[in-house]
This record gives C-alpha cells, sequence and structure tokens, in this order.
C-alpha cells in the first residue's frame, strides 16, 4: 500500500512554493526599478565628473554648481529622494569630487527597507 507522500499528493510544499515565488515577485517590482534609478545617477554623475574640465563658468554659476544642478534635475528624473543638501561637489589640486548622499525607503508592503545611498566620485582634471 502506498501512502500519500509517496504519490505524491502533499499539498504544503506547493503551497510554499507559491508563498516564495510571489515573496520574490514583489520584491523584484519594488526593488529593481530603485536600484535602476539609483545606477544611472552614479553613471551621471561619473560623466559629471569626468567632463568638470569642459565645463565653464555660465549664468554667474560656478563649474561646482553647474554640476550640482545637473546632479538634482537627474535625481528628479529618476525619481530619486535627492536635495541640494544632499550633493557635495568640490575641487582640490588637480581633482574634482562628487559626493552624493540620499535614503532611499522601500515599501515592501510588509516591511520598509531604507537603503541608504552613497555616491562618490573622484576624477583627475585634465
Amino acid at each position: 500500500m502506498t501512502g500519500r507522500r509517496d504519490r505524491g499528493e502533499g499539498k504544503l510544499g506547493c503551497v510554499v512554493s507559491l508563498v516564495l515565488l510571489a515573496v520574490a515577485a514583489v520584491v523584484a517590482v519594488k526593488a529593481v526599478p530603485v536600484r535602476l534609478s539609483v545606477a544611472e545617477l552614479e553613471d551621471f554623475c561619473v560623466r559629471q565628473a569626468e567632463r568638470a574640465s569642459l565645463h565653464g563658468e555660465r549664468g554667474g554659476k560656478t563649474v561646482e554648481e553647474q554640476i550640482a544642478d545637473g546632479i538634482l534635475l537627474e535625481a528628479q528624473k529618476e525619481n530619486l529622494p535627492v536635495t541640494k543638501d544632499h550633493i557635495k561637489v568640490w575641487r582640490d589640486a588637480d581633482w574634482e569630487h562628487i559626493e552624493v548622499k540620499y535614503r532611499v525607503v522601500i515599501d515592501f508592503l510588509v516591511y520598509k527597507y531604507n537603503w541608504d545611498v552613497v555616491h562618490a566620485v573622484d576624477r583627475r582634471i585634465f
């Protein structure tokens, strides 16, 4: 005589698998777009630092102010919670430094994850 387990009729494993699949789907739907936005801002910061020597003073704004304004606009485009206070741009000797620190809150329905993001870019100016 064969028992229930031997015939594969156990339903608990299926339910657990479906719950795990649902949790993975929620995490992916919530976290992946945020991660992509953060990566886009990181890339933008790197590009801005690389182009720092090409910027000239325009409209009474220094190069650092222009870079900070560009980063702020890009962050708004990517729907990231960055303010002017989160952005520090400075130059010393032959180096351009960009630092952006902010916190992204990802709501996973039953848990809110606080992700502290730091973009720190240092590039030599030629």
